[in-house]
């Protein structure tokens, strides 16, 4: 019993000694196995981990692509969402921020125009965490040192859509009509009136652009538009027809004015002759020392009245007569557009000889018009020594210059004082010439599209222009005026039909900041939106003086005083504007090859001036630059776009 006992025992100890060897020999294979796997689990889990930085980084790229929006318009476009993306990949991937495209890599941004849809994909071979030293086994080589393709999940990560949010917008186009709208886009040189064939001008391109906006949204009950064209003043309706029966119109800007200036009936005046080369050479031979103060009356009383009923009958011999078809004193005086007051003709009579339109209500030698001519005078011929002396650079062709406008009083009064800043007159119909009104460089721009005006006739003779306007002065239609918003459920397509239908050939000079001004009280109407929009359209070249003014309001803050006051409940309470707006906005957008390609702030204040640094705060995205129709059609589209977007969980 006990041999057969140790027998069993000899015979386990045997068998372990006989397959020891095999167990040694079994976990030889497999811990290299195991640690195989265990270091392809490492390199695997870096992968992943890779991966979801790269989808992350996509997802928050694809948001900073929509926002910015571009559609991958063009090459620069696709650049641009290039960078943004590779900027954020990098820095999730690498801490670091930068828009270099790593080795072995691929970045691919498409856009689905029809579902407004962002797609962005990323790919990348990466070396393993872990790998094997070259020559010791080529089979561990293989799986260890084998590189990764890793990238984001293309159909749950870095995909967005554009969303439009329903809101109410009032939208002012402020738009420049001015002479070097007329300037073709490419001539960086050019800031006068041209004669070009349509659609190859700035003007052109910005009213098809202005129309397909409104066509877009026109019947929309959400979208409200209005337009503000403008040269030196903006040009607005009226209620008279012209003295030859076509359309009258009226010019109108919003200043405060200083003393004296502020007491001077502009539209009584913008009809008149007040013999300033008079007055200069006896100011030149030092008779006069002050316009301001010098007694006219006292020394040449007739002088004064004999030039204003002068060139009163001079307007009806010369352009309203020859209108209809009276071409002498006779034919005037048998129309009873005139009637002869007595047969000599001479100065210190006070008259001339043939008393013209005196039934109109301005007519200077009314007995109720002598008080205002008196009080009035000194302060007109200052003015027009302003104007057209030449002696002032920092002034332009406007009453409201850098000598009679109070620009904190007028910043202070910006809702407050609309309606008594608001100076309009009757725009009297006639080629830019001294001898009818002393205006005469405010809202040319209907003059121009009437044909009363344009580049030839500037250099003929008085006779020759004259004769001109009396042919088209009957048949004179006001275009282009501001067109306000109305309540009208058809307004957005009765303007659109009037833009379509318009004959627009700008002229005259540039100020861009009377019309910014004159636009206030118009959008401080609109009751119906919860937000308001201003959107200037401008070659940006501002007259030499008009520059100096609107430098002056841009450093006091005019554009942040205009959107804090129409978003200003209190203004709501004291009747200032109709409706508290949620939010206002002022863009800019500027018909200049020199605004392309802007990246730094040094260059958009080379470019834009204090509209960038003063208006803007130094926000570029308020700046546009537009080089064409296409160009600028996307410029006004995003600013009407709402900046929202969502992720896509399935792109489809």
């Amino acid at each position: 019993m006990k041999n057969n006992k140790l027998k069993q025992s000899n015979d386990k100890k045997t068998f372990l000694k006989c397959t020891a060897g095999s167990v040694v020999v079994a976990f030889a294979i497999m811990i290299p196995t195991i640690l195989v796997c265990m270091l392809v689990s490492i390199n695997y889990t870096q992968a992943m981990r890779n991966r979801a930085r790269i989808s992350e980084a996509t997802n928050e790229a694809s948001l900073a692509i929509v926002a910015l929006n571009n559609k991958n318009i063009d090459d620069t476009a696709i650049e641009q969402n290039q960078k943004m993306a590779l900027n954020y990949i990098n820095y999730f991937l690498y801490e670091k921020i930068s828009s270099n495209l790593a080795n072995d890599a691929n970045l691919d941004i498409e856009y689905n125009e029809d579902r407004k849809e962002y797609y962005i994909s990323y790919k990348q071979k990466v070396d393993p965490l872990i790998g094997n030293k070259k020559g010791k086994n080529d089979a561990l080589d293989d799986v260890l040192n084998q590189p990764m393709l890793i990238g984001n999940k293309t159909r749950n990560y870095g995909n967005t859509r554009k969303y439009e949010v329903s809101d109410s917008f009032d939208i002012v186009f402020i738009s420049d009509f001015s002479g070097s709208s007329t300037c073709i886009y490419g001539d960086m040189s050019c800031n006068d009136y041209q004669v070009r064939n349509a659609s190859e001008t700035r003007l052109d391109y910005m009213k098809d652009a202005i129309a397909s906006i409104i066509n877009e949204y026109k019947n929309d009950p959400n979208y409200h538009f209005a337009l503000v064209p403008y040269d030196i003043g903006v040009p607005v309706t009226t209620q008279t027809s012209n003295l030859a029966g076509g359309d009258g119109y009226a010019c109108s800007v919003m200043y405060k004015m200083k003393q004296p200036y502020n007491n001077i009936d502009y539209n009584f005046w913008a009809n008149k002759n007040v013999a300033y080369s008079k007055w200069s050479k006896l100011k030149q031979n030092k008779q006069i020392k002050e316009y301001l103060d010098y007694d006219y009356f006292k020394y040449f009383e007739s002088t004064v009245f004999y030039y204003l009923d002068y060139y009163n009958y001079r307007y009806y011999s010369q352009i309203i007569g020859p209108a209809k078809g009276l071409y002498n004193d006779e034919a005037l005086l048998n129309g009873r557009l005139c009637r002869i007051r007595h047969h000599t003709e001479q100065i210190h009579m006070g008259s001339t000889r043939y008393a013209c339109g005196e039934s109109n209500p301005d007519y200077p030698l009314a007995s109720k018009n002598k008080n205002t001519i008196k009080n009035q005078y000194g302060k007109i011929v200052q003015l027009y020594d302003y104007m057209f002396s030449g002696n002032y650079p920092d002034i332009h062709y406007s009453f409201a210059n850098t000598k009679t406008v109070d620009v904190q009083g007028t910043i202070d009064s910006l809702f407050s004082g609309m309606d008594a800043n608001t100076i309009t007159f009757n725009r009297l119909i006639s080629p830019t010439v001294a001898d009818f009104s002393p205006f005469q460089g405010m809202c040319q721009s209907p003059l121009y599209s009437n044909g009363i005006m344009n580049e030839k006739m500037v250099k003929m003779s008085n006779p020759k222009r004259f004769k001109i306007a009396s042919e088209k002065i009957k048949d004179f239609k006001l275009s282009p005026h501001l067109i306000p918003f109305s309540d009208d459920s058809d307004h957005s397509i009765n303007l659109l039909n009037q833009i379509k239908s318009a004959t627009w050939q700008p002229g005259g000079g540039t100020d861009t900041m009377t019309a910014l001004l004159r636009a206030v009280p118009e959008i401080a109407k609109g009751s119906a939106s919860n937000n308001k929009i201003m959107i200037i359209i401008t070659d940006g070249k501002d007259d030499a003086g008009a520059d100096v003014l609107r430098d002056e309001f841009l450093e006091n803050n005019v554009c942040q005083k205009i959107t804090e006051g129409l978003t200003s409940v209190a203004n709501q309470k004291n009747n200032y504007i109709a409706r508290a707006a949620k939010s206002a906005s002022i863009y800019y957008i500027k018909l200049d090859p020199n605004a392309r390609h802007l990246t730094t702030d040094t260059e958009y204040k080379q470019v834009y001036g204090k509209w960038f640094t003063k208006c803007m705060n130094g926000n570029k995205q308020f700046l546009f630059d537009a080089l064409d129709y296409q160009s600028l059609l996307d410029a006004i589209s995003k600013i009407l776009e709402v900046e929202t977007g969502n992720f896509i969980l399935n792109r489809k």
